[in-house]
């Protein structure tokens, strides 16, 4: 399956499902993909539990045997461990594939921005919250130690990538831009180069768009997201049969672009 029959195939669902295989011969009752892998994406819970669990509900309906769920950031409203345990107990109460990817987004750094979790205090960030304290929280939830990571989805592999610093942390005048660190650069080059050899469609789940990509990344409220735009439009635009998911924007997915 070529990008833009992808792309087409699943750009008009809220969760996406989405088919990779070898085409098999036409037959009535037999799947046209052949062996095909199906999985699901969502993205930007941000709290909103019910939503959730009625997406996990969809997906059961209507891609039973979904073979992994790939969500791509704003796992949480703040970033809170509550939080994160609230969706924890959503995906347990609700039947969901075996293999969940999760990849950071930035309301997984807003607990600076409050006081307590009763108290917005946006003048006094970071309110005592540290930068380390953020991301073991994520650490804790996604169980690991990096914010990228694999996954493989029966045999397709699922790389997740996330910034390596909350900006406004480092700079005061920046906030949610994404900083990827040398070391994530190398991983990303060295399995993409790795399942190249073996042809292997990869797909990439990441929170913010790249520029110029989905709907509402032509102007300028996403064109500056990643501090290294180019670096990582580079890597991933010299390996074939990559396939590239976002969230962030909220815009509406049957948009024509």
């Amino acid at each position: 399956m070529d990008r833009r029959s992808f792309m087409l195939a699943t750009g008009g669902a809220v969760a996406a499902t989405t088919a990779l295989g070898v085409p098999a011969e036409a037959t009535p009752g037999r799947d046209p993909f052949g062996m095909a892998v199906r999985f699901n994406i969502i993205s930007d819970i941000q709290g909103d539990l019910a939503d959730f669990g009625k997406a996990l509900d969809d997906i059961n309906a209507i891609n039973p045997r979904s073979a992994g769920l790939g969500v791509a950031g704003d796992i949480t409203p703040r970033g809170y461990d509550f939080e994160y345990a609230q969706v924890r107990s959503t995906l347990d109460k609700h039947p969901h594939p075996r293999k969940v990817a999760w990849a950071i987004g930035n309301h997984e750094f807003y607990v600076p921005k409050w006081r307590d979790p009763d108290t917005l205090a946006q003048e006094t960030w970071p309110n005592g919250t540290t930068e380390d304290s953020l991301f073991r929280s994520f650490y804790n939830f996604a169980g690991r130690n990096t914010v990228y990571s694999e996954t493989s989805f029966d045999g397709v592999p699922v790389l997740c990538l996330g910034t390596e610093r909350y900006a406004k942390y480092h700079d005061p005048k920046l906030w949610d831009e994404v900083w990827i660190s040398d070391r994530q650069f190398t991983w990303l080059e060295q399995r993409l180069a790795y399942w190249d050899r073996w042809r292997k469609p990869v797909m990439v789940l990441t929170h913010h768009p790249l520029p110029n990509t989905v709907s509402g990344t032509r102007n300028k409220l996403y064109l500056n997201d990643y501090l290294q735009a180019d670096r990582l439009l580079a890597v991933l635009g010299r390996y074939r049969d990559v396939f590239l998911f976002s969230g962030h924007t909220h815009w509406d997915l049957t948009l024509s672009d």
